[in-house]
């Protein structure tokens, strides 16, 4: 018999005190024992001016480290530095994600170590929909950013030879000696792309889910902007050919 492991969830989180309560119910909520995991919750509070950190010093049961603001890559590695868990998922602070979908995320990991598992977006509407000209485009998305990922699929392709449906999907859960045996050299929201390369040239299988999707607006806090999907391109060629 299996021995259970443990998933940290590493949150990351600056300016959420409309969305970070709701999600700390959610997640103590998920039952992770079914996958045959125990979890963690740790929120690294990345210097919010709102009252973020007050919301999580409150729920019992969720770990919250402070720091100065520095970017949401730097935040997920103040995480992994503390996390005690064989595995980290990191899960962004607002409600994008429906963490009811932790439980098969998990699952898809069987008893393998060298495996890391994406929540696709892509795959979870696609679920729900027809024939359509946009297949995976959820509603309420943005046209854009849509037409970025799909890009970047085809030229994750072209530079790794990998299929990945949702490159930029929030939704990712990472080997924990992975992250601890890499230097990470970004520090913002392209430190996904980072990791996603540097898996990928160490030859680990990435398995994807479907996930679902409640996208945010800018007034709602989104913060990506056009100049990412760029920075995303740079990152992949980057690590494709250096470290």
């Amino acid at each position: 018999m299996q021995a259970r492991r443990t998933v940290s969830i590493v949150i990351p989180a600056y300016n959420e005190e409309a969305f970070i309560g709701g999600l700390l119910e959610k997640l103590l909520r998920v039952d992770t024992q079914a996958a045959g995991f125990d979890k963690e919750i740790v929120v690294v509070n990345d210097g919010s001016k709102d009252r973020t950190a007050q919301i999580v010093a409150a729920v019992p049961g969720v770990r919250l480290i402070n720091q100065e603001n520095r970017g949401k890559g730097a935040a997920v590695q103040r995480g992994v530095q503390e996390a005690a868990g064989d595995f980290v998922l990191v899960q962004d602070a607002d409600l994008e994600y429906e963490p009811a979908d932790i439980p098969a995320m998990l699952g898809a990991l069987g008893g393998a170590s060298d495996v890391a598992v994406y929540g696709s977006r892509i795959l979870g509407v696609k679920e729900k929909q027809g024939l359509t000209l946009f297949p995976g485009l959820a509603p309420g998305q943005r046209l854009a950013p849509w037409l970025v990922n799909r890009a970047l699929s085809v030229l994750t392709f072209v530079l790794y030879g990998r299929w990945i449906t949702d490159l930029l999907t929030g939704y990712k859960i990472y080997p924990t000696p992975f992250l601890r045996g890499i230097t990470v050299k970004t520090a913002g929201f392209e430190t996904d792309h980072e990791l996603s390369a540097k898996l990928m040239r160490a030859g680990y299988t990435i398995r994807e889910v479907p996930a679902q999707y409640n996208p945010r607006s800018v007034a709602e806090g989104k913060k990506i902007g056009p100049l990412d999907g760029l920075i995303a391109v740079w990152t992949l060629l980057r690590f494709r050919f250096a470290d």
